[in-house]
């Protein structure tokens, strides 16, 4: 099953019609003002996924004046938490003082009055039931405004890998999309309560591992790529890289088959039908286009030779977004 998706963007409108259709979407939310004439511009964008009962969001705006009242939250009811990573510019309490800059992690309690003020800003939201996340915190109820800095290594894990798996997130499942959830709130909670339990620490080691292989793709094609190196990227011993890896059969292994199925796609890729199988092979990590036609037709069954000739689909094109505004009314319901 796919996962809902909503896609709201005001920047092909006039400016004056682009922030009267913002306003009455964030409405559900906060009150808001611009920060300049409307005249002289504005835009916002939210791009947002609702998995399970996670409302989850890329979005883009122009600087504004957020409020969270009393009488508001006594309305809507909402009981849930908002995490925020801001990507571009940043967001300050106009009350508490704090400060959220890009790579901090920015802690909001939806149950307490907010009064912020944002620069332009691009952000990565995730909006989600109390319940998920309370339990596992020290001070549930006092960590509104909550303000990490994005240098401490449990942040930047956190925020690495919350990136990840939102521009991920079209390729995914639903249901794997749920079950990746789980170990980020673990993560979210290990970094407020800045320390590191016994019971969280295996979604700590999953984060790791999820770094790791980011790294492993963007180097994949690298020739010195090896355990020492990536031992040694991410100050870990070979020993405790080979832990993390005995789900994947091991290290080498998961190098192994991911440099197999990058060759597929090369396979596969119209722009490199010129290339000779040997030299896609070699590109590869194999040397030996004996050993590559054998470790290939072991992986998927079938040669390289097999896979070059199948046709493109036409249903791998990109999906065209079509504007819908539906995150909304998913965040109005986080927690009800």
């Amino acid at each position: 099953m796919s996962i809902p998706r909503s896609f709201f963007d005001t920047r092909k409108l006039p400016a004056g019609p682009a922030w009267d259709l913002w306003h009455d979407q964030i409405s559900v939310i906060f009150d808001s003002r611009p920060h300049k004439s409307i005249e002289d511009g504005f835009f916002a964008s939210v791009d947002a996924w609702l998995v399970g009962e996670v409302g989850i969001g890329h979005i883009r705006g122009g600087g504004q004046r957020f409020d969270r009242s009393r009488k508001k939250i006594a309305k809507d009811a909402m009981d849930g938490y908002v995490l925020q990573f801001y990507l571009q510019g940043q967001s300050e309490g106009r009350v508490s003082g704090q400060t959220a800059k890009p790579g901090d992690l920015y802690l909001i309690d939806m149950a307490q009055a907010l009064a912020t003020t944002t620069t332009d800003h691009e952000q990565i939201s995730f909006a989600l039931p109390r319940r998920m996340l309370a339990p596992f915190l020290k001070m549930p109820d006092n960590c509104h405004e909550l303000v990490i800095p994005g240098d401490q290594p449990l942040v930047t894990l956190l925020r690495d890998s919350m990136v990840s798996y939102t521009r991920n997130l079209d390729r995914m499942r639903a249901e794997d999309a749920e079950m990746a959830l789980k170990p980020l709130v673990d993560l979210t909670a290990v970094a407020i309560n800045s320390e590191l339990s016994e019971e969280k620490a295996e979604a700590v080691n999953l984060m790791l591992t999820a770094s790791i292989r980011r790294h492993i793709e963007a180097n994949l094609l690298d020739p010195d790529l090896s355990a020492e190196t990536v031992a040694a990227s991410f100050g870990l011993s070979r020993r405790s890289l080979y832990r993390l890896f005995e789900r994947f059969g091991g290290f080498q292994s998961y190098v192994y088959e991911r440099r197999l199925r990058r060759a597929w796609d090369a396979l596969r890729a119209a722009d490199q039908r010129h290339l000779a199988i040997a030299s896609i092979a070699e590109s590869h990590g194999f040397a030996n286009p004996e050993n590559f036609t054998r470790a290939f037709r072991r992986l998927f069954g079938m040669t390289p030779r097999e896979v070059r000739h199948l046709s493109v689909s036409d249903t791998e094109r990109a999906l065209a977004a079509t504007p819908q505004a539906m995150w909304s009314q998913w965040v109005a319901k986080i927690g009800s």
